[in-house]
């Protein structure tokens, strides 16, 4: 079996056409080209030998790369092949180890020893009475505060730039791990992945590892369009359509977003409710985000719902957090940066800086598993073939 990478993206991929990197990625045999010109030197490897390597046709192949290339993600120079992008191999590991397997403790004491302050914060929620602190620690800290505020404070003081203008006007950032047992600890087996579904005045979010395939607003809408790009053999009739399912899937959100809203305020009456409603109210409770008592003809909201009154709340917790743990991420990531001169995406001329994001994804997943294994913030519950993960929701009516 050829090796290959697995590719992950932070930020704004928008719709799903050439110029998208999960559509991209996600072309067969792309994720094993990918891994050669990784494992190798930039420019070193050329396009008859990867050919040759997988066995591929040339036509296919070209596709490919074609495709890489419309999207930033590869260089090419006389046919020979350079990453632009953040990878990192099994040969990567040791270093990784060095540097970031005890970071979550760390970073996780310094967290702990602010519980009071913490505390103090959280019991202004506005859902402060309807889940335990550990639980709304767990969506506040480990997701909205390390993979989302974060990444502002720090751009601001140096750290890492997550921004990347790419083409098609998106602004993303795409990342790759070795499809290895050995560096799954580094990446799909860790708590560091936040799926977000935005409707006009809500986000359907959940935040675990990458150990399967979630059951969340994100992931079953991507897994649908997906499905639907190869539908017919008419490539650019099938993408035609996928715009249209994208607009209706936007819709069918913003109706959810407002029955889940009204759920959490009491507001829902199962016998009331249209034909229509009790469709979307079923899709939800399917979903996992609404619990269906038939018997009392109630519906109830069975995840923790930020509203915007919260939102200071979570930024002075940001505050009180980012500023004291920044000076040992500094430091950490200059250490690293003076001992990576043969990491992969060294060798391939990735700036830096964008090698960074990743490197707070690696300390901040591990801070995470340290928090839930000292019981800081709420264990997810593994489940076969979703991983670990924890649903919530917000809302951004203005």
């Amino acid at each position: 079996m050829n090796k290959k990478i697995n590719v992950y993206f932070f930020g704004e991929t928008g719709i799903y056409d050439e110029y998208n990197p999960a559509y991209v990625c996600n072309k067969e045999l792309v994720p094993e080209v990918l891994y050669i010109i990784a494992d190798n030197n930039p420019y070193s490897i050329s396009k008859k030998e990867i050919i040759k390597e997988l066995n591929i046709d040339e036509e296919v192949f070209n596709n490919i790369i074609n495709s890489l290339k419309l999207i930033n993600a590869i260089d090419i120079k006389d046919d020979k092949y350079k990453l632009n992008f953040t990878v990192f191999l099994e040969k990567d590991m040791p270093l990784m180890d060095e540097y970031f397997l005890n970071i979550g403790e760390v970073v996780g004491e310094k967290i702990i020893e602010k519980k009071h302050l913490i505390y103090e914060k959280i019991s202004k929620l506005t859902n402060y009475t309807s889940f335990n602190k550990e639980r709304l620690l767990y969506h506040i800290i480990c997701d909205r505060i390390f993979d989302g505020i974060a990444f502002d404070i720090f751009k601001e003081k140096n750290i890492f730039s997550p921004s990347k203008i790419q083409a098609g006007n998106r602004d993303y950032i795409i990342f790759g791990y070795e499809d290895s047992d050995k560096v799954e600890g580094h990446s799909d087996g860790i708590l560091c992945s936040s799926n977000n579904y935005k409707s006009e005045s809500f986000v359907f979010n959940s935040f675990g590892d990458s150990d399967g395939i979630r059951k969340d607003m994100f992931r079953f809408f991507r897994k649908v369009i997906k499905t639907l790009e190869s539908t017919t053999p008419f490539n650019d009739l099938n993408l035609a359509y996928i715009k249209l399912i994208e607009d209706k899937n936007n819709e069918i959100a913003e109706k959810c977003g407002e029955l889940i809203w009204k759920s959490f305020k009491d507001e829902i009456n199962l016998l009331k409710l249209s034909d229509s409603e009790k469709k979307l109210i079923n899709f939800l409770n399917k979903l996992g985000y609404l619990y269906i008592d038939e018997d009392n003809s109630t519906i109830s909201c069975n995840v923790p719902v930020f509203e915007n009154a919260d939102e200071k709340i979570i930024n002075d917790l940001s505050e009180i957090i980012l500023s004291d743990i920044c000076d040992v991420v500094k430091t950490t990531f200059e250490m690293f940066e003076e001992n990576a001169i043969n990491l992969t995406a060294i060798k391939h001329k990735v700036n830096i800086e964008e090698i960074a994001i990743e490197l707070w994804h690696q300390v901040f997943g591990f801070t995470n598993e340290y928090l839930v294994e000292r019981g800081f913030v709420e264990a997810p519950e593994y489940k076969e073939g979703e991983g670990r993960y924890l649903r919530s929701f917000s809302i951004n009516i203005k």
